[in-house]
């Protein structure tokens, strides 16, 4: 009977570990399922209750792993896309990215709230303060490190909370204000008062009383309702003075790293013969999307002889994606002539002449350059660049007809608000989107792209225009909605060869949002709220350091702890 007592022990310990790691699990295996490709959005708001209701461990240390085990599970699965690319690149950026909930669950369980059970005259009114301070303090602590995750290290804000909801218009309305960070907070503050709410009705199950409606329930009602009725900053876009006429091409060629004479041929022949198609039904303008041909087409031979060739027949103007190239003088590049290359958007116009280019200004890191490649030019050989590509610094706008002045976003630029956002600053009163998503296949990496390009339109009450190399090819209107999706009508797949036309609006002088004029600015408020936070446990743990180290130094005596 003796030893029983141990081996009971150990046994409680065992099971709880393994209730921990399994709510941590559930809970990111749920966050995951709001995502594509399964895309049950609703599981967002309730995925953090499993994490929540499960015992927290007793060090700090123990919370952080427990919250990178949750993080993992989201990630890592939300990633798997990128195994297309690179054998294990999926789990690797899922355990980077895991790093971000793992503080924000060690904030969240860093002090242990009053319960309805504790010994107090109204038991439930000395938890109402920590109740409605953890809805809204909980929330901005994780909006605070999505922020934070969109620019450290340049920035990866893939997959944010709010993402999640693309499908919901009402919810969009409130990026006009807040950007997406704004659905994020609000998910997290309805997940904390789910959680208050059962933490209270099994407490009252047992027998220890308390309210089963915790005081953090009205106060995330009244945020949601304020969202979903009150936001009506949308600009007063007003009638279309007219609709520009734009098909855009998908090629569906399939992506290899190396391209051979052969390939450079075949795109070459799929995307013309799509183009002079396209043409009969009189656009005003065709789109080709991101590296639809392996070549730049300012240099190389065969390119531009059937472009031009195309041109003749078609004589339309066309928008497409091109490498690029700018010539150093001898006096900067050293002993020989050397030159920088850049991820290019051109527009020419009906006589084939080059009228703008825009060169990509956020680049993928490990993918179109090698960061400290100066130090480290082995790398970039390494991992079969040839050479890195060099940033643009400008926010070109192109005059693509009828009024409509287009911002173009390359790839996965349109993932950060910024760019869209100074875009359209600059007179924007289109969004395109040139992207090459035949890197990942026929994985859910293209859709979950997709989805992003959503809430640049909704956030800043701008038309997007979406041209995609292999799939998600569309046009998603101011509000959000998308419209003309790109797909086989017989079986439903977006992965396909064709074209679509498009009626996308051009609204003369349509307004500015709140959130176009003043940017992130709900985000860093939330950044500033965490930021005091973060103090404020610092200086707990502090005291708590320095009443340790009075204990250990007072001299033994009378009173004197033994």
């Amino acid at each position: 009977m003796v030893e029983a007592e141990p081996n009971l022990k150990a046994y409680l310990s065992a099971r709880r570990l393994w209730l921990r790691f399994g709510a941590a699990v559930l809970s990111g295996l749920l966050l995951s399922a709001a995502f594509p490709p399964l895309e049950m959005d609703d599981l967002a708001w309730v995925a953090l209750l499993p994490l929540l209701l499960a015992p927290v461990p007793a060090t700090p240390a123990r919370r952080l792993g427990l919250g990178w085990i949750f993080g993992f599970a989201h990630f890592g699965t939300t990633f798997n896309w990128l195994n297309q690319v690179g054998i294990g690149l999926g789990p690797l950026m899922g355990a980077v990215c895991a790093c971000f909930p793992a503080v924000w669950y060690w904030a969240a369980t860093a002090r242990r709230q009053p319960r309805a059970t504790d010994s107090s005259p109204n038991p439930d009114h000395s938890a109402a303060g920590a109740d409605i301070l953890q809805a809204l303090l909980l929330p901005a602590v994780w909006v605070a490190l999505e922020w934070v995750r969109s620019w450290i290290f340049t920035g990866l804000p893939w997959n944010q909370l709010g993402i999640s909801q693309w499908q919901r218009l009402g919810l969009l309305r409130l990026t006009t204000v807040t950007g997406v960070y704004g659905i994020s907070f609000l998910i997290v503050a309805v997940n904390i008062a789910i959680w208050h709410l059962a933490r209270r009705t099994i407490g009252r199950f047992r027998g220890q009383g308390g309210r089963r409606l915790p005081w953090s329930a009205p106060v995330v009602a009244a945020l949601v309702a304020g969202a979903v009725v009150g936001v009506h900053s949308s600009p007063q876009l007003g009638k279309p003075s007219g609709t520009l006429q734009v098909a855009s091409m998908q090629g569906n060629i399939p992506q290899i790293r190396q391209w051979t004479p052969e390939q450079l041929t075949h795109s070459l022949k799929v995307y013309t013969a799509l183009s002079r198609i396209a043409a009969a039904t009189k656009p005003d303008l065709i789109v080709w999307p991101e590296t639809a041909v392996p070549a730049a087409i300012l240099y190389n031979q065969e390119y531009a002889t059937a472009f031009h060739g195309m041109m003749q027949t078609i004589r339309t103007p066309v928008l497409l994606g091109s490498l690029d190239y700018q010539t150093l003088p001898p006096e900067t590049a050293g002993a020989e002539p050397d030159f920088l290359a850049f991820n290019s958007a051109m527009l020419f116009d009906a006589q084939a002449r080059l009228l703008d280019s825009y060169n990509k200004t956020h680049l993928v890191p490990f993918g179109e350059y090698t960061p400290l490649e100066r130090f480290w030019p082995w790398l970039t050989r390494w991992i079969g660049m040839g050479r890195s590509l060099t940033p643009g610094s400008e926010f070109t706008i192109f005059r693509t007809g009828k009024g409509a002045q287009a911002g173009i976003n390359i790839c996965f630029e349109d993932v950060f608000p910024t760019i869209s956002r100074r875009f359209v600053l600059a007179g924007a009163n289109l969004l395109v989107t040139l992207t090459n998503d035949a890197w990942y296949a026929e994985s859910s990496g293209s859709r979950q792209h997709m989805v992003h390009a959503v809430f640049r339109a909704a956030e800043n009450a701008r038309p997007l225009l979406r041209a995609g190399n292999n799939s998600d090819t569309c046009l998603i209107l101011p509000d959000g909605r998308v419209s003309g999706l790109l797909y086989d009508n017989a079986s439903g797949n977006r992965f396909v060869r064709g074209f679509r036309q498009y009626s996308v609006p051009v609204y003369p002088s349509p307004g500015l949002t709140w959130y176009t004029r003043h940017g992130d600015l709900f985000a860093k408020a939330c950044a500033l709220v965490a930021t005091g936070f973060f103090l404020f446990l610092a200086g707990i743990w502090l005291e708590r350091k320095r009443r340790l180290m009075e204990r250990i130094h007072q001299p033994a005596g009378i009173g004197a702890p033994r």
